[in-house]
């Protein structure tokens, strides 16, 4: 009796994995409505930023612009650039490496240089 009811919950728990793993086809993936891109990324182009627009929804891109003092995405004004030709509303970042005061004003005036240079006004 007690091994019957074993076989039974080990196939009931079988069935109910396979039925699971099998019939839950309606997976919902994460919105992609920006992307962020920066030298990794290389050079994109305007039909990259249409691509991802026409069929995955994109409607925004992220760039990094600067890094500490003496770092500049040099892909930065080209893919700023492109997005904004494809439709796509742009915005950038600086990645910040300050440990003091100074250290942030002096990035924070490097980010806004470089941010202007690329295509950003304030």
């Amino acid at each position: 009796m007690v091994l019957k009811k074993r076989i039974i919950v080990a196939l009931t728990t079988l069935m109910s994995m396979v039925v699971l793993f099998f019939c839950a086809t309606n997976v919902q993936a994460a919105r992609v409505d920006m992307v962020d891109v920066s030298n990794n990324n290389g050079a994109m182009t305007v039909s990259n930023f249409k691509d991802m627009h026409d069929n995955y929804g994109v409607k925004a891109m992220v760039t990094k612009i600067s890094e500490g003092t003496s770092f500049k995405d040099t892909t930065a004004a080209g893919n700023i650039a492109a997005a904004k030709s494809a439709g796509l509303y742009v915005n950038g970042y600086h990645y910040a490496r300050y440990s003091s005061v100074s250290g942030a004003k002096a990035e924070a005036d490097y980010a806004a240089k470089l941010a202007q240079a690329d295509g950003f006004s304030y």
